[in-house]
């Protein structure tokens, strides 16, 4: 499985747009200081502004999937690997752990960049920004469990669906069509309100706003996520037939 996670990591960061998309998030990331610096924006309210910002990533995910597994599966690739012994579990857990790494790395970079000219651009008010450092890395670290969770559905998607825009619209509705159904069905019986705020994209968005003691709840839905969207995907891929 290794193997499998090097090569696809070769073919990744051998793609001139996904190092054109980590310029230009960079270069939105640098854009967004020096517009606050030209507000006199203080840093703290910068920092702030990163953790409000981290609802975002959630819907580009479907892109690194996309980068990583839609094309090969597009390709009609895929048979190749499994008629070299690699079984549908190993390739679907190595397609899943290939996509969040190249998503780690441009996130990686997007949030250096962020910080590092936030702290170049910016002045604080007060002289120690630890704790708003340690609250933001906090959000950061739950929120990376979010997208794992929409990497494992992306990655599921792009194994079972050949056509890209179906492949794309799949993955925003699966996300988004529960949360407004539970959000109808919830003026027939407060229980679905509970439902719609279980789902990812309620996640993410209040990931910036909720106290830190509430962000477990968070990571056990996620988790919850994970386990079922690996489950789904698993006996999906053992009754698919792979070309």
């Amino acid at each position: 499985m290794l193997k499998l996670i090097r090569a696809d990591l070769y073919k990744s960061f051998h793609r001139a747009y996904l190092f054109v998309f980590m310029i230009v998030l960079s270069g939105m990331a640098i854009f967004l200081n020096a517009s606050m610096a030209y507000m006199h924006v203080p840093l703290e309210s910068g920092i702030g502004i990163a953790a409000a910002l981290l609802m975002y990533p959630l819907f580009l995910i479907s892109m690194f999937a996309d980068i990583v597994t839609a094309e090969e599966n597009k390709e009609h690739t895929m048979k190749n690997t499994i008629s070299f012994g690699v079984t549908r579990s190993q390739l679907f857990l190595s397609k899943i752990i290939s996509t969040v790494l190249v998503a780690v790395s441009v996130a990686m970079v997007t949030v250096i960049v962020y910080l590092g000219s936030a702290f170049a651009l910016l002045r604080p008010q007060k002289g120690d920004i630890t704790g708003l450092l340690t609250d933001l890395g906090l959000r950061v670290g739950t929120a990376l469990l979010i997208y794992v969770a929409a990497v494992v559905l992306a990655t599921l998607l792009a194994m079972a669906i050949k056509r890209n825009a179906m492949f794309t619209f799949s993955y925003f509705g699966i996300l988004l069509v529960p949360v407004i159904l539970f959000k109808v069905l919830n003026l027939l019986n407060p229980v679905f309100g509970s439902l719609q705020r279980g789902m990812l994209y309620m996640q993410s968005q209040i990931i910036a706003s909720v106290p830190q003691a509430q962000l477990m709840n968070t990571v056990w839905i996620s988790i919850g996520h994970i386990a079922v969207f690996l489950t789904v995907g698993m006996l999906l891929l053992r009754r698919q037939e792979v070309n």
